[in-house]
């Protein structure tokens, strides 16, 4: 799409005119383009986003269906393998790192950050509120982070939340609603907040 096919369209819109939804996905593949790395066949929807300070930050690899939201803040880093799915108002935020393997299956309304978005001081967060809310002030790297690891065939329920530092094993599941504050071993379901792990998984109980 070209710049020219951009500007109009964000103008029709703040005109309040419908767009029709091929043109919303033309729009949203070059927002990817711009910052992502991509593989073949990613699939997209009018709601699946790409935000990054640096293009380059963000690699989706072949065969992905993305309806979420990806957002990269100064060099963080967001690695997507194959056959990855990413469904609708999900976010994976990254300032560090979030690496995620193949075959993993994120639902509906799941967070996944590497950070805390803000300080957890509370006179920092203050002296925040006092200053513009587009301050740099506001920005990630500001509060405390550490990569997320999510490694092959993992599957994360609706609603859960991945926090900063949690590697996620081999075929783990993260059930609905869980908030992830330690690591998961492979081959088992966490459940809870904070998750704990309430079942061990044999290998053909994952088909």
């Amino acid at each position: 799409m070209t710049k020219s096919l951009i500007s109009l369209t964000r103008r029709v819109a703040l005109w309040g005119i419908s767009i029709p939804r091929r043109f919303k996905l033309m729009y949203k593949k070059n927002q990817f383009r711009r910052y992502a790395l991509l593989g073949e066949k990613l699939e997209l929807c009018v709601r699946s986003n790409c935000i990054a300070d640096e293009a380059g930050q963000i690699s989706i690899g072949n065969h992905c269906l993305i309806y979420g939201t990806l957002q990269s803040q100064g060099q963080g880093e967001i690695t997507i393998g194959d056959n990855c799915t990413l469904y609708e108002r999900s976010h994976i935020g990254a300032v560090c790192r979030v690496k995620i393997g193949n075959c993993v299956v994120i639902s509906n309304h799941v967070h996944i950050f590497d950070n805390n978005n803000h300080p957890t001081n509370p006179d920092i967060r203050c002296e925040m509120c006092k200053r513009d809310f587009h301050d740099n002030a506001w920005r990630w790297e500001h509060s405390e982070y550490a990569p997320i690891v999510i490694e092959d065939g993992v599957w994360i329920g609706e609603y859960a939340s991945i926090m900063k530092g949690v590697r996620i094993g081999t075929g783990a599941i993260v059930a609905s609603h869980a908030v992830v504050t330690k690591d998961v071993p492979a081959y088992s379901i966490a459940a809870g907040n904070p998750a704990r792990i309430v079942k061990e998984l044999k290998h053909n109980e994952t088909n």
